[in-house]
């Protein structure tokens, strides 16, 4: 009888160990969660901010909540896309795993010295497509008005205004499918249309996304200082500087690759004008002319900006305002007529743009960075697939993009 005691009491130690070490581990589990949780998040922004360091970046935050790669059997990786769960192979996903083999207490006596306990995580960037950034909107226009039609995407809209009028979707306009962040407070929404999702307000500040980014700089006029009218014809153009205005009317035009420097404005008028083997078009002043404008009007255009820095042109950028054009609360850019079809973003950040019944299309990115914007008409359509962009860039060319945790 008493052996039997005894045999009793063991297995229950034995049970009662097992459960306890069954404790342990999950008690250890939640730690590896959120070291999982903390290096994915981190990879992600770092991914998301064209950061080729983001791999170890993510090893180094699952450093900093004590898991090591390599070290007390920790085992720390970083996936970009995903290898695993419902976001395997998504490109705007990074995948944290973090394990680590540990003693047992009471199972090793039934012969299971070590488990391997792991954790895994996967965040996702959400890409953002139209950027409006202006900070202090002291006019009684909003900063991003979207009069009539429809704008979507899969990516997002940011508007920067901390004060004045923000934001308004009219009536007969809807925004969907486009992730709407608004620095200001809601009370500077005047929208009365289809938002879905609904617009966050009070988001957090960002600093200019393209800053990095080197501007082209005007040096002499290769085309003529009293400007350059292209009409009623059929042919190309080549880069070059185009003083004193560019003007292009009824007619077909073929841009060759490269960076085309204007000055004293654009203009253009009953034409189609194809830029799809890669063009930057850089606004600035010199010559002896100043900013001028751009207007473009009851005609198609078809841009692509450079895959690389060949011949001045800026990787990824169509349009390129000089940064010391400054129009705060005017459209100093406007399109009436004129659908565009562009992979490229125009990148304006102190000027403001107008799009009237000129609904914008991708091949397979496009965006929009602008000190204001106002559209009326047609269907928009905005797309972040920067692969076109290929090695030169890991996620995509915006910093400070948004993201979160998915899995």
């Amino acid at each position: 009888m008493l052996a039997n005691y005894f045999v009793v009491l063991i297995l229950l130690l034995l049970v009662t160990g097992v459960v306890i070490d069954a404790g342990m581990l999950e008690f250890w589990q939640i730690h590896l969660q959120n070291a999982a949780d903390a290096a994915a998040q981190q990879a992600m922004y770092q991914f998301g901010r064209n950061d080729s360091s983001f791999l170890n970046e993510g090893k180094l935050q699952a450093s900093a909540n004590g898991f090591t790669d390599a070290v007390n059997g920790v085992t720390v990786k970083i996936a970009q896309p995903p290898t695993s769960t419902i976001w395997a192979g998504d490109s705007w996903s990074v995948q944290a795993t973090v394990a680590q083999t540990v003693p047992n207490v009471f199972m090793a006596l039934v012969g299971a010295p070590r488990s391997t306990v792991a954790a895994t995580a996967v965040a996702r960037v959400l890409p953002t497509c139209i950027w409006v950034m202006n900070p202090t909107n002291s006019t009684t226009s909003p900063s991003f008005w979207l009069s009539s039609g429809t704008l979507s995407g899969a990516c997002g809209l940011y508007v920067n205004t901390t004060s004045g009028p923000s934001m308004r979707v009219d009536a007969h306009a809807t925004l969907t499918n486009l992730r709407s962040r608004i620095v200001g407070p809601s009370t500077g929404d005047s929208s009365s249309g289809n938002v879905v999702p609904v617009a966050k307000f009070s988001a957090a500040q960002k600093n200019e996304p393209l800053a990095y980014v080197t501007s082209p700089s005007f040096s002499s006029c290769t085309a003529g200082s009293t400007g350059m009218s292209i009409s009623n014809f059929t042919g190309t153009i080549s880069p070059g500087t185009y003083c004193g205005g560019l003007s292009v009317s009824n007619s077909t035009v073929k841009m060759n690759p490269g960076l085309y420097i204007i000055t004293g404005g654009l203009t253009i008028t009953g034409s189609t004008v194809d830029g799809t083997a890669g063009v930057t078009m850089f606004f600035t002043r010199g010559g002896g002319s100043d900013y001028g404008s751009v207007n473009i009007s009851n005609s198609q255009l078809n841009l692509k900006a450079p895959t690389g820095n060949s011949g001045g042109a800026v990787l990824g950028i169509v349009m390129f305002a000089d940064r010391n054009w400054i129009s705060h609360g005017s459209q100093q850019v406007s399109l009436t007529n004129t659908p565009v079809q562009f992979d490229g973003i125009w990148y304006m950040p102190n000027i403001g743009v107008s799009f009237s019944q000129s609904p914008l299309s991708f091949y397979s990115y496009n965006g929009l960075v602008v000190d204001n914007l106002y559209m009326n008409g047609g269907i928009s359509n905005m797309h972040a697939d920067y692969s076109p962009l290929g090695s030169f860039i890991t996620g995509s060319p915006y910093h400070y993009e948004d993201g979160a945790l998915v899995n």
